[in-house]
């Protein structure tokens, strides 16, 4: 089976299969399990299958495995949506990821130990279901423990059916490792929209990967304070790609230009500024003047 980077634009649905008692899913905030011991993090899809073939825990459904743990940590998204499978196959939960990817790590690393941890580990709001027995089958030899069902037509539909709750724009609870600029799952204020995009890691990539080929150095300035955060930091990629213009102004083709290149700090301040009601194109003026002075 291939598992080839996801095409969905906007929020996706995930159905998740536990080994474990789901109640400690529930009580814990989280979905997390242990297929494969590596980390996911800064390698291809690619590299995450052949690599789980050695450090699978569950050596029939190696390769499957090391796909799902990749899509964890580079798929799932905050504000996506979550369902939660029994081991015998019942619609136990569904939830709202509100932290990203993290790896734990186990000071004893025996097999046994390493499956109770659940190493791969995602923070999740859940809404126990009371009625999801026997809701759906895939049938017996599906041990896929972590998918995307966003575009199987045949069973979203069903499983939507089982969100007891309207899926507001509220604020979301933010994981440790979230920036507290990111307040809301997506769509209606200005400010949502614009991070929703730059948390698309594929355009900010190709945004910074442009900036840097037109540096000198190599290494990317921000544009307002015209710091080198990978200079000041030895070698640390801090720079943040921010959309120049918002989505709010209308539905248009994204490119890696419409993106300035920012240092954390300024980046910020910017945000600060259109928190404040600032004009968006006028909040990153106002920055560039303050450094001009």
């Amino acid at each position: 089976m291939k598992h080839p980077p996801s095409k969905t634009i906007g929020r996706k649905y995930w159905l998740a299969k536990v080994w474990t008692t789901p109640e400690l899913h529930i009580e814990n905030g989280e979905f997390c399990f242990s297929p494969a011991n590596f980390d996911p993090r800064n390698i291809s899809l690619e590299e995450a299958r052949k690599i789980a073939k050695f450090t699978t825990l569950f050596p029939p459904h190696s390769t499957k495995f090391g796909a799902q743990v990749w899509r964890m940590a580079h798929e799932a998204k905050i504000g996506d949506i979550v369902f939660l499978e029994s081991l015998n196959r019942n619609l136990y939960a569904w939830g709202v990821i509100n932290s990203e990817y993290q790896l734990r790590s186990v000071k004893n690393p025996t097999r046994e130990n390493i499956i109770k941890a659940g190493i791969h580990q995602i923070g999740v709001k859940w809404h126990e279901i009371k009625n999801g027995e026997d809701a759906f089958r895939i049938g017996k030899g599906d041990n896929q423990l972590f998918r995307e069902i966003t575009k199987r037509d045949n069973l979203l539909p069903i499983l939507k059916k089982f969100i007891d709750a309207p899926l507001t724009n509220e604020p979301i609870q933010l994981g440790k490792d979230n920036s507290p600029d990111i307040e809301y799952l997506e769509g209606g204020k200005v400010l949502r929209s614009h991070l929703s995009t730059e948390r698309d890691a594929k355009i900010a990539k190709l945004a910074k990967d442009l900036a840097r080929k037109k540096s000198k150095s190599g290494m990317i300035a921000c544009e307002t304070c015209g710091t080198i955060p990978e200079k000041d930091y030895r070698g640390l990629d801090l720079i943040e790609a921010h959309h120049r213009i918002p989505l709010a102004d209308g539905v248009r083709k994204t490119k890696p230009e419409d993106f300035a290149m920012l240092c954390p700090c300024c980046h910020r301040a910017v945000h600060k500024l259109i928190n404040d009601d600032v004009n968006p194109l006028n909040a990153l003026k106002s920055i560039l003047k303050l450094f001009a002075q």
